[in-house]
């Protein structure tokens, strides 16, 4: 029944990996176009597919996902059985703390999981990929997405190679562009008591989730559903730049956003809307709810409340919330962090190592 399922979203992305944009939150709530954040991702198509009971696992350092996941009526999880669970605390893995929180899993009437991170930018149709677990005689299925030609985007992900019968044979990092790849979305489909005994059967206390499953390849029938849409993975300042970019583009914003049987959800914020004044010249971009331009931004990505002052200049840009770019200020393929004044004077990045203009400097 595609009802009974539990939904368990892994957020344990080495902060590392986005460098000075996560010093103060986590991978799962940087910002995606703008008034999104990329735990809303695995939130939406999960409920999507008819889920009712999330578990999120984080560390200890989690105020940022807090704060976001606070009202949890904007995703329908403001309920009285099941909704929506965070489990945080100072343990090595996201393996080691859900083992810590099992009770809470078992005790709950679905039989089976899904599990997804943070980090892997995507709108997955979770229904079509429960309909092919539940008739094919896999244990495991996991997701991926066919990369057909050489990308940088995909670096560190994790390739899959499926045998003429679509199980899972190998498993192994990329580590250079190559042609016609399994990339895998670390989203499984497992039943309950299964995840329940390979976790009792980990070798050590310092695999991760994903890790686990893997290396039980040998003994269990994985087999591979393929996302067709759009795929980003955040493992990268460059490539978080990237997906913002992308987001601009009509046909990903369409394929990611505008599907009318999945959309993704956000939390609900009340605002006007963002005034267009004299002078503002806006081209190619995305602009959220209460921001004032009276300047140029041009294939940039604005989140709410930001300033552009007449005379400032934005290209190529990521630009945070609450910021206010001054008159003569000239920014291309850069990302400003939340709350930040840039004055006068030019700033440029380049496309695949932008600059970062960090909060509080």
């Amino acid at each position: 029944m595609l009802t009974n399922y539990i939904g368990i979203i892994s957020s344990f992305e080495s902060r590392s990996l986005l460098k000075t944009l996560t010093l103060h939150r986590g991978i799962s709530t940087v910002p995606i176009a703008g008034k999104y954040r990329a735990i809303d991702f695995p939130l939406s198509y999960m409920i999507n597919a008819g889920i009712k009971t999330i578990n999120v696992l984080t560390n200890k350092s989690c105020r940022s996902l807090r704060t976001h996941l606070d009202v949890s009526k904007s995703w329908g999880l403001n309920r009285k059985s099941g909704g929506l669970v965070i489990h945080n605390d100072d343990l090595p893995t996201d393996a080691e703390l859900l083992m810590a929180n099992f009770n809470d899993l078992w005790q709950s009437h679905e039989d089976m999981v899904v599990i997804a991170p943070t980090y892997m930018i995507c709108n997955i149709n979770l229904k079509k990929a429960m309909e092919f677990h539940e008739l094919s005689d896999a244990d495991v299925t996991v997701i991926y997405k066919n990369i057909s030609e050489p990308s940088d985007a995909f670096i560190g992900c994790d390739i899959l190679d499926f045998n003429e019968r679509n199980i899972l044979t190998r498993v192994c990092d990329n580590f250079s562009p190559k042609k016609n790849i399994n990339i895998s979305t670390e989203v499984f489909l497992i039943k309950k008591d299964l995840l329940f005994s390979l976790l009792l059967s980990r070798p050590n206390r310092e695999i991760a989730l994903k890790d686990i499953i893997y290396r039980s390849k040998n003994n269990l029938n994985i087999k591979g559903f393929e996302h067709k849409e759009y795929l980003s993975c955040l493992n990268s300042l460059g490539n978080y730049f990237k997906t913002n970019m992308d987001m601009i583009k009509t046909t990903n914003l369409k394929e990611v956003f505008f599907n009318e049987n999945r959309p993704i959800f956000s939390k609900i914020k009340d605002s006007i809307p963002t005034h267009y004044l004299n002078g503002a010249d806006v081209k190619n971009a995305i602009i959220s709810n209460e921001c004032s331009i009276k300047g140029k931004v041009t294939n940039s990505v604005l989140s709410r409340y930001v300033t552009i002052e007449a005379g400032a200049e934005v290209e190529n840009c990521i630009i945070l919330q609450s910021c206010t770019i001054k008159s003569g200020a000239v920014l291309k393929n850069t990302i400003v962090d939340k709350e930040v004044i840039v004055e006068e004077g030019k700033s440029e990045g380049h496309f695949a190592y932008p600059l970062v203009i960090q909060k509080n400097m």
